[in-house]
């Protein structure tokens, strides 16, 4: 490991630890802050996996330059499934239907308990882990090389994304609208769904364009830069994200259901309403600069729209999952600074290893081909 590796895995050990230590005194408010940690850094490999198993449908210059760091994303699935660990030992610290008893729960939340129940969430956890992992050892089999050269795997491809949307869609309201039982939505998986594209693209494409000078590289067309290419399918990403989020709100408010209502006023008040307003800029700045073509043919440029966006992604993730497990005020903030050094110290740590040594995400079939 070099020494920034190196770093930022002491990072995450030391996390780790302060997280221990946290939870001797009040678990139930680490776990709050690791859930929305483990959630983002879960949600990009998924995202990763999602575009590549696209990508290997269709194929595309885009594509190819950033099918690299798609599949280093989507080898670190393992290590963000590990992070869910804790949660399934203590599952009532976190999801109400959990712990209460079913008269103590809203008249909406009892009517799932025949869904929401722990062997039932346990048996469904194992069944999309598994649809994952497996769809991660055939995905990054079958993008070692590009997509034109991968004959044979359209129907692999297309039957992994039937399965994916259904894992995620399942994950989501397992592990997000669960949170607060009462609230229904029929989007919110594709909600979800696209938030992990916009993540994982916007994560890729900032790798790529910080390590290259994707500006100056052809594109698909004539007079079209590769850089721009890149920028236009991550507006394309984001404007879909935008579309299904306004639609959730639009369908919400204009319903005046009181349960699905108060799931935004959790999230406009009690000072969540200043990250909201930081999403909001975050997202306008990244679609507008998505328009500017000069923006889009400079490299500085295209690391900040990049990193704008990808911002934006966690801004989002934290804005949805954090509130309803947040108690106390600005110091309580302490929880979620160790739970994200734990976790996020690690997971970069192997993100960053894998790509500089991207020969060590194949080293198991390297293994069995010679065994």
């Amino acid at each position: 490991m070099s020494r920034l590796e190196q770093g930022f895995a002491a990072a995450g050990i030391a996390g780790l630890v302060l997280c221990a230590l946290g939870a001797l005194f009040d678990a139930k408010a680490i776990l709050g802050a690791w859930l929305a940690a483990a959630i983002f850094a879960l949600g990009l490999p998924l995202g990763a996996l999602t575009i590549l198993m696209v990508y290997g449908l269709t194929g595309g210059r885009w594509g190819d330059t950033v099918r690299q760091p798609l599949r280093v994303m989507t080898a670190t699935l393992p290590l963000a499934l590990l992070f869910f660990v804790p949660f399934l030992i203590r599952l009532d610290l976190v999801f109400p239907w959990a712990g209460a008893e079913a008269s103590a729960l809203p008249v909406t939340a009892r009517e799932k308990l025949a869904y929401f129940n722990v062997p039932f969430f346990l048996l469904r956890f194992a069944c999309y882990v598994t649809i994952w992992l497996v769809l991660t050892w055939i995905v990054l089999g079958a993008t070692q090389r590009p997509a034109n050269s991968n004959g044979g795997n359209g129907k692999k491809f297309a039957l992994g994304l039937v399965l994916h949307a259904l894992a995620v869609s399942v994950f989501a309201i397992d592990w997000m609208l669960s949170l607060e039982p009462e609230f229904t939505s029929t989007i919110y998986a594709l909600c979800e769904a696209s938030a992990e594209v916009v993540g994982a693209f916007a994560l890729a494409f900032l790798v790529l364009s910080a390590r290259r000078s994707v500006e100056v590289l052809p594109g698909g067309e004539e007079d079209v830069a590769l850089g721009e290419d890149l920028a236009n399918m991550q507006f394309g990403f984001l404007l879909t994200w935008i579309y299904l989020v306004f639609m959730q709100w639009i369908v919400v408010w204009g319903g005046d259901l009181p349960d699905e209502i108060r799931w935004y006023v959790v999230r406009a008040t009690g000072g969540w309403q200043y990250l909201l307003w930081l999403l909001i800029a975050l997202q306008v700045a990244a679609f507008a600069g998505s328009l500017s073509r000069p923006l889009k043919r400079n490299h500085d440029g295209l690391v900040g729209l990049a990193g704008v966006a990808l911002a934006g992604h966690f801004a989002d993730v934290f804005w949805r999952i954090r509130p309803p497990l947040f108690s106390g005020g600005l110091l309580a903030l302490w929880h979620d600074a160790v739970a994200w050094m734990g976790l996020g110290g690690l997971w970069v740590a192997l993100f960053f290893f894998l790509l500089r040594r991207p020969d060590r995400i194949v080293w198991w079939k390297r293994e069995v081909a010679h065994g």
